[in-house]
């Protein structure tokens, strides 16, 4: 009634589902314990939220608040691993101030919070290791900080030295239409390269809806899956290729979480192999071979 308010009451008839929910990913973080941070945010909320977290994953953090103090610190303070900054910052949002920081340190990997997509990753390829769209998941921040501080030592992809690994005569004796689904750039360089010298040219989509999107377009053989991936991550991806009508690929989970209960939860999503980072090239090329002979049965 006007000026008193109304009240409803209504009845919904339900079921309990039966659909399994996942269970998080857990994030490793020990063997990088100690690496230091430097936080860059004008919001103090996010700096508190942000060091909270890192803290609680025993990495060290250091935070500023802007990206003239960030560049102050780092004047006096070189030994950081890695860089987190916001995108949106007045006087220099985090486009600038991580050009400010390649000029002085061109290999010191650079993590983007940004909450308008990734269009800055289009415009200055190369420029940061992960743009993450705010508000960010933990175990998106736990891979991306992983995969930028591996890079920063030995790379997120181990290469085994021996010749007769790689040979472009493997993708004749196994050929295989091969789709990446990698959202951090230093691994899908690293993974395609290895494919290439397999004799492979695989096609590249940066995040489950382009898996979708991709499978769409033709059906493939092999995705190499990873887990972490912003919009769509990858166990999403599994569930959805598997419910449509599609030719069904041989999916491979890639992940850093090395648990396993994550590899239960990976074969449980519908994928049917699984490789931790960092990778083998022998352990990929063994998957390889089990995904033919998968499909020729």
């Amino acid at each position: 009634m006007f000026g008193e308010g109304s009240l409803f009451n209504f009845t919904i008839k339900t079921q309990v589902s039966k659909k399994h929910t996942p269970t998080p990913l857990l994030c490793e973080m020990g063997s990088l314990a100690g690496n230091r941070i430097l936080i860059v945010d004008d919001n103090q909320t996010n700096l508190t939220i942000l060091k909270t977290q890192l803290e609680y994953w025993k990495l060290i953090p250091v935070t500023a608040s802007s990206g003239k103090e960030a560049l102050n610190i780092l004047s006096l303070d070189k030994n950081f691993q890695l860089i987190i900054t916001d995108m949106e910052m007045p006087d220099m949002d985090g486009v600038g101030f991580t050009k400010a920081v390649k000029l002085k340190d061109k290999n010191l990997p650079v993590i983007m919070l940004s909450s308008i997509g990734d269009e800055t990753k289009k415009k200055f390829p190369g420029l940061f290791s992960a743009i993450l769209t705010k508000p960010v998941k933990q175990h998106h921040l736990c891979n991306s900080i992983r995969a930028a501080l591996s890079q920063n030592s030995d790379n997120s992809f181990q290469e085994d030295k021996a010749a007769h690994v790689l040979s472009y005569d493997f993708a004749l004796q196994f050929p295989l239409r091969i789709l990446i689904a990698e959202d951090n750039p230093i691994n899908q360089k690293l993974i395609q390269r290895v494919l290439n010298k397999l004799g492979y040219e695989p096609d590249l989509a940066e995040n489950g809806v382009e898996v979708l999107e991709k499978m769409e377009e033709q059906p493939y053989d092999v995705i190499l899956m990873d887990i972490q991936m912003p919009e769509i991550d990858g166990l999403e991806a599994t569930t959805a290729i598997r419910a449509r009508a599609w030719h069904q690929p041989f999916i491979i989970a890639m992940t850093a979480n090395a648990m396993s209960e994550d590899k239960e939860i990976c074969l449980r999503a519908g994928m049917d192999e699984y490789i931790a980072k960092p990778m083998k090239l022998q352990d990929l090329v063994d998957m390889l071979k089990k995904a033919e002979a998968s499909l020729l049965k």
